[in-house]
């Protein structure tokens, strides 16, 4: 594959609070629910991953890539903000043309959504950023390009750049719309999770998440 100068960088140093337990290392589909995107990432047109994660924490959605190529890993804590700071240090070091950021409790998102991302990239002019819109909500993956990543080192607490595309980075890039929400679906409570597992994996139907 040919290299597309662009990394993800994968956010999954978020504490659960809502949970009350690790939710990246609940069991999906055979899997862990951390697993899932991750994997999807690892074989998207991606050149590589960054997975940001919290010193600690118990990884066993991670293990499985253990002896895989093509992922890095660095720790953060204290936010958002923190942890994206930690992955564009990162990416800054591999010398991108721009990163992919993806939510590790979004266990629907398809390559082809990633890969989108990338060709719309490649193909424009002048976009500093490229994201997905459902009823007017701006939702990740969303791909920044390196021109922004000054911006992104500003940022504080539980910033994150959904934050920046309203406000400041408004007219610097396009938003993409998707009617359909469920590549969006993220798992922040136990309900969310039964839901999941009864509406998209027992049932094979994703309409009932919406």
């Amino acid at each position: 594959m040919d290299s597309s100068g662009i990394v993800g960088i994968y956010l999954a140093a978020g504490k659960s609070r809502r949970m009350g337990i690790n939710k990246l290392n609940l069991p999906l589909d055979q899997e862990y629910l951390g697993s899932k995107a991750f994997r999807v990432a690892l074989e998207s047109k991606l050149d590589s991953t960054i997975a940001v994660t919290r010193q600690g924490d118990s990884l066993h959605w991670l293990a499985p890539f253990s002896k895989i190529k093509g992922w890095s890993r660095v720790y953060a804590d204290g936010g958002q903000s923190a942890s994206l700071k930690a992955g564009v240090k990162a990416a800054v070091e591999l010398g991108v043309e721009g990163v992919v950021v993806m939510l590790a409790d979004q266990p629907l998102v398809p390559a082809g959504l990633i890969n989108r991302l990338v060709d719309e990239f490649q193909k424009s002019h002048g976009d500093f950023y490229i994201s997905f819109l459902h009823k007017g909500i701006v939702s990740p993956p969303i791909l920044l390009a390196k021109q922004l990543f000054l911006d992104l080192m500003e940022l504080d607490g539980d910033q994150g750049a959904r934050d920046l595309i309203r406000g400041v980075w408004k007219d610097k890039g396009r938003q993409i719309e998707i009617e359909d929400e469920t590549y969006f679906f993220d798992v922040d409570t136990m309900e969310d999770y039964h839901l999941l597992l009864e509406s998209h994996y027992n049932n094979n139907s994703p309409d009932r998440l919406l």
